[in-house]
């Protein structure tokens, strides 16, 4: 980076967005050639504002209508967000009086070269009259007149380093984890390639003994921490050419949880077939600590194992649906009053707890009705349904009906079974 000799104040900037209005659209209209040559800047603004007119949330069982800005998380407002900060700099720097010699900037933070303090706050007072719904604050370097920028530290003699916040933590993936080898190696390869980076020489050794103290704290070998390292060490100075691969991409995918002894084997089974593996985990912090959407009650809940009982015997009857229960309940209920509860057109039992009532003159619990468990899709239900079946032998049921799961699964049905714990479900008929 070279830096003018009159410059002698850097200040990094940070906005926040107050709120996103159907005003950001336009911007498409005044730039047409950004857009694909079959979407005109109209259609563009019109479906702009609709996702914004249309915002909904749901909160204590209400639903409401989001009057301001836009849905957090939606992509949408990243980029509408971007758009406007990036039209309210540019007439900025296009129309200030005395405006910075250099800036920039990323996301949310912005870098600029002042001659000193008061010609940036200068700079930010006009920046924040410009526009109501951004507002912009400032960062001036420390005393000794260095200044961080995004994971940059720029020193008083306008060398860079990284820069880490005080609160990190320096924690990783460990070396002990249950993940695939390339993404632990990718832990040491990407904080090497930052430091090459980003560290003017005269940081670089230094930062590159930190990056192998934070490896060895997280359980790296430290011989595989070396030849990682060396590696990227080589390729920074001597880039190899870029060519073309000619690796023929597979027909098919399949993502598999991540098991340490079994993935490899697996993966190089089905490479032979033209099939790719990717490892995934179903179980994440995100999963585990976010909860986007009010669960629905039991009444309602799809993708459900259940059971129905007998309360002038002990049969039982163990069925699986993926609509609201019930619905699936209702029509059970519907076939053993109206006495409907076989087909002889199709020879088939429509509900197997009706046609045990209507056959035998026992009452059925229809208000006793539970769930065995909630599943997250459909995907899980036959396998869930076989465990129940085959490991509570609910009498009701039978085997011409029962989901058809390979034989292969019958190792584990205890365990899925074992997961089954039945809860009243509140679905109540009149008599």
């Amino acid at each position: 980076m070279e830096i003018e000799p009159q410059i002698r104040h850097f200040a990094a900037s940070e906005f926040v967005l107050l709120y996103v209005s159907d005003s950001d659209s336009e911007a498409w209209t005044q730039n047409p050639g950004l857009l694909p040559s079959n979407l005109t800047s109209t259609t563009l603004g019109t479906l702009i504002t609709f996702c914004l007119d249309n915002s909904y949330l749901e909160f204590n069982g209400c639903f409401y209508s989001q009057d301001v800005g836009g849905t957090m998380g939606s992509p949408l407002i990243v980029e509408l967000a971007e758009i406007r900060l990036a039209e309210v700099e540019t007439l900025a720097l296009s129309s200030s009086p005395d405006p910075p010699s250099s800036y920039s900037h990323f996301v949310d933070d912005g870098c600029g070269a002042f001659r000193d303090k008061d010609h940036a706050e200068t700079y930010l007072t006009f920046l924040n009259s410009l526009t109501e719904d951004l507002n912009f604050t400032m960062e001036h370097p420390s005393t000794d007149g260095s200044l961080p920028f995004l994971d940059v530290y720029i020193h008083p003699d306008k060398s860079t380093s990284v820069y880490r916040k005080p609160t990190h933590t320096n924690l990783y993936t460990k070396y002990s984890s249950c993940t695939t080898n390339s993404s632990k190696n990718s832990v040491i390869r990407s904080l090497t390639r930052r430091a090459y980076n980003l560290c003017s020489p005269q940081h670089l050794d230094s930062e590159l003994q930190t990056v192998r103290h934070i490896c060895l704290l997280n359980g790296f070998p430290p011989q595989r921490i070396t030849s990682i390292m060396e590696e990227v060490r080589r390729r920074f100075l001597n880039p190899p050419r870029r060519q073309t691969p000619n690796r023929q991409t597979p027909n098919y995918s399949i993502s598999l949880p991540y098991h340490p002894s079994l993935s490899k084997p697996l993966k190089k089974i089905l490479g032979q077939h033209d099939i790719k593996v990717t490892h995934s985990s179903s179980t994440t912090l995100r999963n585990l600590l976010t909860k986007t959407k009010t669960t629905p009650p039991p009444d309602l809940t799809p993708h459900t194992i259940y059971e129905i009982s007998c309360l002038d015997c002990t049969s039982t009857y163990n069925g699986q649906t993926y609509r609201p229960l019930i619905h699936r309940m209702k029509e059970h209920e519907r076939c053993h009053r109206l006495n409907n509860a076989y087909d002889e057109t199709l020879d088939k039992v429509k509900s197997a707890p009706a046609h045990h009532s209507l056959t035998t003159g026992h009452r059925i619990a229809w208000n006793d009705i539970t769930i065995l468990k909630s599943l997250p899709s459909k995907a899980h239900l036959d396998l869930t349904e076989q465990a129940a079946i085959h490991i509570r032998n609910p009498s009701m049921n039978r085997t011409d009906s029962a989901p058809k799961c390979s034989s292969l699964w019958n190792p584990i049905l205890p365990k899925i079974a074992a997961t089954l714990k039945p809860t009243p479900s509140g679905i109540t008929f009149s008599s």
